[in-house]
């Protein structure tokens, strides 16, 4: 019975490793298509669809997109650890009532809280808002409780005794918090930002609303561009963009060690 049981875990872990691999397998195909039509002939292919991409057309939506994901994964690192503090380590007042609230944003449909903010800053009278600004008030309201969770959680298994063998020793506050505390939540403070930049740069249905005329991010520019053609040059943009993720992913273990977050401890 154990033998048939592992058979059939190592067959449906077999099964789901194809079922995500092999989209990207054909998107990488396509990706070096030798016609203007997607096909695949490994006896002649070419990367000449990815200088296309240096064409500001697609560099620029593709900086826009960095510079918001960035900007909102350290504004989500900053206000995130900010509330993960307050609810999970210092328990205000009404901390579970606070962290509720926090966390209310991901119990909402993304298209949802796009209208929602458009209808908002319209009614206002807070056009001027729309582009870069709302952009990235509108990722920092998606993503914040990403970051909330992961560092909250870091905070809860945090020992206490060494905040207080510190406070023994003489070290203030301030001293107390960046020596003892983000050592120790890094990770999980990290993973929240990873999250964070991924979420926001791939972002499609809050972003859809709040893009304008030159301040359009690169998977709103992908869906544009895929309305009137299906071309080598959208598959060399996703590739690219995978690559890009993934680099970044890299980075921020690199600096925070998020891994050990899943591992159970931190690095």
């Amino acid at each position: 019975m154990n033998r048939l049981l592992a058979i059939l875990f190592k067959i449906s872990l077999a099964a789901i490793l194809a079922f995500i691999t092999l989209p990207l397998l054909v998107v990488i195909a396509a990706s070096v298509s030798p016609t203007p039509a997607v096909t695949f002939r490994p006896s002649d292919w070419t990367l000449g669809w990815y200088a296309a991409l240096w064409d500001s057309r697609w560099l620029d939506p593709f900086l826009l997109s960095v510079k918001l994901a960035a900007t909102v994964s350290v504004a989500s690192g900053v206000l995130g650890a900010l509330g993960a503090y307050s609810v999970a380590y210092a328990k205000c007042p009404g901390h579970t009532a606070i962290m509720s609230f926090l966390l209310s944003p991901m119990s909402v449909p993304q298209i949802v809280k796009g209208v929602a903010i458009v209808l908002f800053l319209s009614s206002a009278g807070l056009f001027n808002l729309l582009g870069t600004p709302g952009l990235v008030v509108a990722h920092i309201v998606l993503t914040l409780p990403f970051v909330v969770r992961m560092a909250a959680t870091a905070m809860f298994n945090f020992d206490k005794r060494l905040d207080r063998a510190a406070r023994i020793l003489g070290a203030g506050p301030a001293q107390r918090i960046r020596y003892v505390l983000l050592p120790l939540i890094r990770s999980g403070l990290f993973s929240g930002m990873t999250f964070a930049f991924i979420l926001s740069f791939n972002n499609i249905p809050i972003s859809v609303f709040l893009v304008k005329p030159g301040q359009t991010t690169l998977p709103i520019t992908v869906i544009n561009h895929l309305e009137y053609s299906l071309d080598p040059v959208l598959a060399a943009v996703n590739v690219a963009s995978l690559l890009f993720i993934l680099g970044a992913i890299l980075l921020f273990e690199k600096i925070g060690g998020f891994s050990a977050q899943f591992h159970g401890g931190s690095k």
